[in-house]
């Protein structure tokens, strides 16, 4: 074992793409003739392609956001230097076969300024590639909280903080949304309640309210990242218009109408609450 790991708490964000498992479940085997050849051809396709457009839309996205930072020079030249630290952040994203992991670190010596800053960039592409994946037709689910992990190998991380959000996402969740742990409650409060000595840590006080401006209760009382919401879509920008939503909605209600076509009740049931969620935001866009 490496006595130079270094274990602390970390947001983590474990996401997951639904429905790839049944498409994988089709390949049992190696094609041996040619209908089974197009057959495979097309499983994979329609599988893995999605899962690596996905893939590459996430990156691109969670990179541009991190690669944002308000103009300095619009600040007083003695204040600069304390106004760019105070824009400091530390947060990474990687892949897992078709699922994906944002982590940040929140071991922090500015009064927790950069570490809340990092859980604040994880909502906002969380809350981003979620709806943008709706409106691919590959639905999102995660699960976030907060734990204890050590980096291992590049950006990936282990330890109880990647099992308690991986728990979330595929005990909790159940349907397409961003269910957010009691650990992670916790941890905005306290920041959010924090006794400051430095400008970073009044920053951070605010951040922390920004934050709570992501989250939101769903019908059954868990939390969760409130995407289609008004903090959410003044993140966004350009980048998400009304048409996403659109699209995302439009898929949403196919889902529904499948399942409950085929008498599947659960998954009917879990796209109704999502649909029910999304007729509460379409105001915020504008339909």
């Amino acid at each position: 074992m490496n006595d130079n790991l270094l274990f602390q708490n970390y947001l983590v964000v474990f996401l997951d793409h639904l429905g790839q498992q049944k498409i994988l479940e089709k390949i049992s085997e190696l094609p041996t003739s040619a209908d089974e050849q197009r057959n495979f051809i097309e499983l994979i396709k329609e599988t893995h392609g999605k899962v690596i457009a996905l893939r590459e839309i996430f990156r691109k996205y969670f990179d541009e956001s991190k690669e944002y930072r308000p103009n300095a020079n619009l600040v007083p030249s003695e204040f600069q230097e304390e106004f760019i630290a105070s824009q400091k952040s530390e947060e990474y994203y990687y892949a897992m076969s078709d699922s994906g992991v944002i982590a940040v670190p929140l071991m922090s010596n500015d009064e927790n300024c950069t570490a809340i800053n990092g859980v604040y960039a994880a909502f906002a592409a969380t809350n981003g590639i979620g709806l943008l994946s709706l409106s691919c037709k590959v639905p999102l689910r995660g699960g976030l909280d907060v734990g204890i992990a050590t980096k291992i190998e590049n950006k990936e991380i282990y330890g109880p903080g990647l099992a308690s959000a991986y728990y979330i996402e595929s005990e909790i969740s159940e349907y397409p949304r961003f269910v957010v742990g009691h650990e992670l409650i916790h941890y905005i409060r306290w920041v959010e309640s924090q006794q400051c000595a430095t400008r970073l840590g009044i920053i951070a006080k605010q951040t922390a309210k920004l934050c709570w401006q992501m989250i939101i209760r769903d019908s059954d009382g868990r939390y969760m990242l409130d995407f289609l919401g008004a903090q959410a879509k003044e993140i966004a920008g350009e980048s998400i218009d009304s048409e996403v939503v659109k699209n995302a909605l439009a898929f949403v209600k196919s889902q529904y109408e499948q399942f409950v076509t085929e008498k599947n009740e659960k998954l009917a049931s879990r796209y109704y609450r999502l649909l029910n969620y999304f007729n509460l935001r379409l105001n915020v866009w504008g339909l």
